[in-house]
Formats: structure tokens, sequence, C-alpha cells
């Protein structure tokens, strides 16, 4: 249905009614003969609409309002047939000249309206008195605005509104719908919960609260002052702007309370961001372990066929190239996968620390097992100077990664016949542990940053190695759960090394 519409029609529907379920739309000439009507007549209508019918012959009450004097034109509550009330929005389309006719059904709204009515006629039967409307409906003609509190702990408008809330807010607030007040009168929130207290204990009389401020969209500040009031068990809410001057001490109350309300906001941006965060982390944890069976499996059919000499044999250089350039792709892919896995669990914490007494000299040497082919690749010197006795007592699977992690960062970084060295010191409280490189090391401003987690744009290897991003941010989380400090030193052109300080205890 959207897609018929013209744009001045479909921006008016958006923008100035409510949620159109259950709408009725019938489309006139200038003079008032349907061409057309989309919805469910049989809702607010006794008759289907026939096209090239006069309008205002179905519905009486728009007779001689076609054309509108103004446009756009709200009929208010109007009674389109037995047990339907309606408001009616009449739009035309500048580019056509054509009229479109909205009806919106508020059976419901004034129905409750009469049932407040009833209520409060009844309750005054005793006394000889029968209002004849709301006692409080007609209060907007001396700028206050009204709202009925209702024992689910919304509020409702009684009445209309004055001008100074049109003015403050682009509310469009109809008789009988529920609200949050807060959500127009952040500030209100507190009284409200005095206010239940005296509804509650069924005090006679009002409540009164303290002066705050309000802003309207082009700044204007309105002073307001709210009672509470129960009128025959029925608690109101009366809310009046004050026109005078305050004083400094009222101006800084203010100022404190706007303070106050704005923590209370960035509170709670803070822990919606933090749920957002969560829920990222734990979408690319499950992403990331879900993707590595096809990634691995393709990467295992690439090495098979790197392997198969009488496959190769049939074919040309070209294809060769591109097998050997999948399997590449392949293991830089799964290295990634690890590594993003690895680094949103970190974040989430999902991981538990489980220290045991193991030998340096052997992590060490494990980590090198594990670089060895690269080491080759580049031709690299690894130099170990490990005490052979020397204990740790450190998580063995997760600082073995930090090793690794850091020794494939030395080896990216290191041109061809450069060296790479892991140095143990061991002092009276710590064991200082050094791995070293003689690479192209790093900028002072890059490496301040290094330790930042995920990093957008990472540098490429002296062989055009792809980096992740990722490694030196899961390094400083395993390190930091073990409380131990690391630093790195670089200087561009001599080379990199990162110290870290094992606590003994």
């Amino acid at each position: 249905m959207l897609n018929i519409l013209p744009e001045p029609i479909l921006k008016y529907l958006i923008d100035k009614l409510p949620p159109f379920t259950g709408i009725l739309m019938i489309k006139t000439s200038d003079e008032g003969i349907v061409s057309g009507w989309y919805g469910n007549p049989t809702d607010y209508l006794d008759e289907l609409p026939v096209e090239g019918a006069d309008i205002s012959e179905m519905i009486p009450a728009l007779f001689g309002m076609i054309p509108p004097l103004v446009v756009p034109t709200v009929l208010s509550r109007i009674q389109t047939r037995e047990e339907c009330i309606a408001d009616i929005h009449i739009a035309q389309d500048e580019s056509t000249g054509e009229f479109w006719i909205f009806f919106v059904d508020q059976t419901r709204e004034v129905e409750n309206i009469r049932q407040l009515l009833q209520r409060l006629n009844e309750s005054h039967l005793n006394s000889g008195k029968v209002y004849t409307g709301n006692p409080f409906g007609a209060l907007h003609l001396l700028d206050y605005i009204t709202f009925e509190k209702h024992p689910e702990g919304n509020f409702s408008l009684v009445g209309d509104t004055p001008p100074w809330f049109i003015e403050l807010t682009s509310l469009d607030l109809r008789p009988g719908n529920k609200i949050d007040l807060a959500d127009i009168f952040p500030f209100i929130d507190v009284f409200v919960i005095e206010a239940d207290n005296f509804w509650k204990e069924n005090h006679h009389g009002n409540l009164k609260s303290g002066i705050w401020t309000e802003n309207s969209p082009n700044g204007k500040a309105y002073y307001l002052n709210a009672y509470a009031i129960n009128q025959n068990n029925d608690n109101y809410l009366i809310i009046r702007p004050l026109y005078q001057e305050f004083d400094d001490e009222q101006d800084l109350i203010q100022r404190a309370r706007e303070q106050s309300l704005a923590f209370e906001k960035l509170a709670k941006a803070e822990r919606k961001l933090k749920e957002l965060l969560d829920y990222k982390d734990k979408f690319v944890s499950i992403v990331s372990h879900d993707l590595r069976s096809p990634v691995a499996s393709v990467l295992s059919i690439a090495q098979v066929l790197n392997s198969d000499e009488s496959f190769l044999s049939h074919l040309s250089d070209f294809n060769r190239e591109m097998i050997n350039n999948i399997q590449e792709e392949m293991v830089r892919l799964l290295d990634y996968n690890d590594k993003l896995y690895h680094w949103s669990n970190l974040e989430l914490g999902n991981f538990e620390v489980i220290k045991s007494k193991v030998s340096l000299l052997e992590l060490v040497a494990g980590a090198e097992r594990t670089a060895t082919p690269k080491l080759i690749d580049k031709g690299l010197k690894f130099m170990t100077n490990v005490p052979a006795k020397l204990m740790v007592e450190v998580d063995k699977t997760l600082f073995s990664q930090v090793l690794n992690n850091l020794i494939g960062n030395a080896i990216k970084f290191t041109p061809e016949g450069g060296r790479i060295e892991v140095i143990a010191i061991d002092h009276a409280k710590t064991i200082r542990l050094v791995v070293k490189d003689s690479g192209v090391g790093m900028p002072e401003e890059v490496a301040q940053n290094l330790f930042e987690g995920f990093v957008r744009n990472s540098t490429q290897g002296t062989h055009g190695e792809k980096g992740t991003g990722l490694g030196m941010g899961i390094v400083k989380k395993i390190v930091d759960a073990h409380y131990i400090p690391i630093v790195v030193k670089s200087v561009v052109g001599e080379g990199t090394s990162f110290v870290m300080e094992i606590p003994k205890n």
C-alpha cells in the first residue's frame, strides 16, 4: 500500500498520525468526489465508499469541508457511524490537487473519558452535586496540564494541552493515551514517588512539588511546579508554569538537578554500551568458532593438492601458483580466525587462569618449534638464553600463546638474515623475560598504542606478511590476567624488545 501513496501523503501519514494499523484512507477530488480508498471501511462507515460519489453524502460532517480552508485540517472525535468515533485528517497532494482523508479510531479513548466522567458524577451524587464534565478537564484554559495516575504506574492526559506544553514538546499527546510521564518531564520522577505515598494514604488537599526547569526546542526555559491531588480515590497530577524571576539559590538547585540527570543518562548509556559490546564479542566468538571447521577443511584440501605431484604435473604454472596462493591465504585466514576467537573470549572474560609451575625453557622451546617453519623461510637466527632450572608459575596454555604471538610478531618485522633472542634474567622477586629482535622497529607513537586491542590498520611484515591486528591485544589480556607487567622498547631501524617481569610469588 505504501508504495502507491504520493510522497507528501506518505510523509503526513508517518509524521502526523499514530501507528496506522486500522486506518481508513479515502482519496477525493478537490470537489469531494471519491476516486479511491484503502483500508477497512466497515470499521468506520455503514457502507462502502463508491467511486464517483460525494464524500459528504457518506459522512455529513465533511459537508463543505472539501476543499478545506486550511491544509491539513483535523476534525476531532467525529461520530462516523454508531459506536464509532474517529479523528478525521484531511491532507492534500499538491502535485495533483487531490485530497486524502484519513480516519483514525478514537472510540476507546472517548469511552475512557466517558467512564471517568461517570465515576466522578457518581461520586458526587450523595452531596447533591453532579459534574457535567471532568473537574480538571478545563484547567488548560488557565495554563495547567492535567494527568491521571493509573494503578499500573503510568499516566494519561485529562482535557486538552495548554499552549506552553505544545511549545515545550513536539509530542502529539492525546487524552486517554497512557504514557510514562518521565519521558516528557525527566525531573518529575522524584516527586511522583512522594505523590504515590500521598495518594496511598488517601490524603485530602494537595501535595506541592519543588520548582524545576524544562527547555523548549527553541531554547526557551520554563519553570514548572506540580501538584498531586486525590479526588474521590482518583489520583491526578497537575503541572503549571511559573512566570516570574527566580533567585540564585533556586537556579543553583536546578543546575544540581540537571547535573544529576546528566550523570544518570550517562550511566544508562554506559550500561547500554556495555550490553552492546558484550553482544558483539559473543557474536564474534560464535562466528569465529563456527568458521574454523570449513576454513580448516579448505586448507586441508589445498595442502593435499599441493603435495600431489601427479596432480600438479597436469597443471600450468599459473594454476599451480593459484593453488599455492589458496593454501597460503587459508593458513592466514585460519590464523586470523583463531586469534579472533581467542580475542573475543578474552574480551568476554571466558577464560580461567590455572597456574602451575613449569619450566620456562620448555615453554620457549615449544614456541620455537611452532615458529621454526617461518624462521627457516626467512633465514632468521633464533637464540635462547634461558637457565634450564628456571621455573615460572603461569597458565601453561595461555602463556604459550603469549610467547607464540611475541615471537611471531618478531619474525614478521625482522628482515632476512636477522636474529631473534629470548632472554631470561633471574632477579630477587621477579624473572625478567625479554623477546628481542633486530627488525625494523617502530615509532614511539605506534609503540605507545600497541596494546590497545584491535588495530584496524595492521602493518605488513618485511616479506609482505599480513597481520590480524589482534596479536598484541591478546598478549596484553593474558599478561594482565597473570598480573605480569609488559613494556615495549623500540628504535626505528634497530629492532624491538618486549620486556615482562614475571613475579616469583
